[in-house]
């Protein structure tokens, strides 16, 4: 919204292909969130089989835990997937209150914060996700990234709630 309105105005039309651009990649990324959701459901779904798998004999139990563990790096997957998408629409929204039509800053405010809360929930079900996780240096990879990730968009989102707070301070 942010980006339609400043590339829409006048005032800002040497602004136009560049909010163009950020408008066209906050529409991509909201179908990729929402591809998202389904992709965080099927990981789950396909946990929820594997737990469910028969463990009779050592051959069924040895094939459980197989497929447990691939099914439990498809379910950190997905949600890091969004944390990944999450750092993006910070960025944009960090570009938008610098640059964006102010009487809309507001908006890009808390598009970072959205952003950052659904970064923040799916860190949630990567580290539990991870807790099963049997290969400990692939546990601490995905932690590491999971860690670098959310502190871009831990530090995106301050500035840019900072900035869009201060933009809209009434001065006397």
């Amino acid at each position: 919204m942010v980006a339609r309105l400043t590339g829409d105005s006048a005032k800002y039309a040497a602004l136009a292909p560049r909010m163009k651009a950020i408008a066209d990649e906050a529409a991509r990324l909201s179908d990729a969130y929402l591809t998202a959701i389904h992709d965080d459901v099927s990981a789950f779904d396909r946990v929820s089989a594997a737990y469910k798998l028969p463990k009779s004999t050592d051959a069924e139990r040895a094939a459980r835990s197989d497929e447990i563990q691939n099914a439990l790096v498809g379910a950190t997957d997905a949600p890091m997937h969004v944390v990944e998408l999450g750092l993006q629409t910070s960025r944009l929204a960090m570009e938008l209150v610098d640059a964006g039509n102010p009487n809309a800053i507001s908006d890009a405010g808390c598009a970072a914060l959205f952003a950052q809360a659904a970064a923040r929930g799916a860190a949630l079900n990567i580290r539990i996700n991870v807790k099963g996780l049997k290969d400990a240096a692939l546990a601490a990879s995905y932690q590491r990234r999971l860690d670098d990730l959310l502190a871009q968009i831990g530090i995106l989102t301050e500035v840019a709630v900072v900035k869009a707070e201060r933009a809209t301070e009434r001065t006397p």
